[in-house]
């Protein structure tokens, strides 16, 4: 009997394992940027600030992640919803504004003017899962264009595909 549980115990555990994930290719807009550990302790995220900021001082965060889906009925714009729900507990008052809404593709706004912050975060469809790519900052000026330099940044995010005879680029982030 132990050893049927000890079977069926490591199946489950080679399975969360061997979970294939995503390589995102993504140009950072500027310079300097590096990767940090997540602030949340969250391993699979891949963080990034900009220069002379980090992980526990940052005004300026990049972060990506990639929610492996067991479950097939989920989409895009669902993991996205549940983000923003996630996000409504720690900002209690922000009014998310989509700035495109697909099914696959979705990308909403917010600022929390209580904690003087603002994000843009874009969640898609890609093969292994949905992946999110989130802008977040801490001390938003609001004369700039943030948002739409911001989502425009964002909408360049894309799943890396392999080609054969091709050098591979610098710019990717694997998931």
């Amino acid at each position: 009997m132990k050893k049927i549980l000890f079977i069926v115990f490591s199946m489950f555990l080679l399975q969360n394992i061997c979970c294939a994930k995503d390589t995102i290719e993504f140009s950072f807009p500027n310079e300097g940027w590096h990767k940090v550990a997540s602030p949340d302790g969250v391993e699979s995220k891949r963080c990034y600030v900009p220069y002379n900021q980090t992980g526990e001082n940052y005004t300026e965060m990049l972060i990506f992640s990639q929610r492996v889906l067991k479950n097939t009925g989920l989409s895009a714009v669902t993991i996205l919803h549940k983000q923003l729900g996630k996000d409504k507990n720690n900002y209690i008052d922000i009014e998310p504004e989509y700035v495109f809404q697909n099914i696959n593709d979705s990308t909403v706004v917010w600022c929390s003017k209580l904690k003087n912050t603002c994000a843009v975060e874009r969640a898609f469809q890609a093969p292994q899962g949905v992946v999110l790519a989130i802008y977040i900052n801490k001390m938003p000026h609001y004369s700039q264009n943030m948002f739409g330099q911001w989502t425009n940044i964002l909408n360049k995010v894309k799943v890396y595909e392999p080609q054969e005879n091709k050098e591979t680029p610098k710019n990717l982030i694997e998931l």
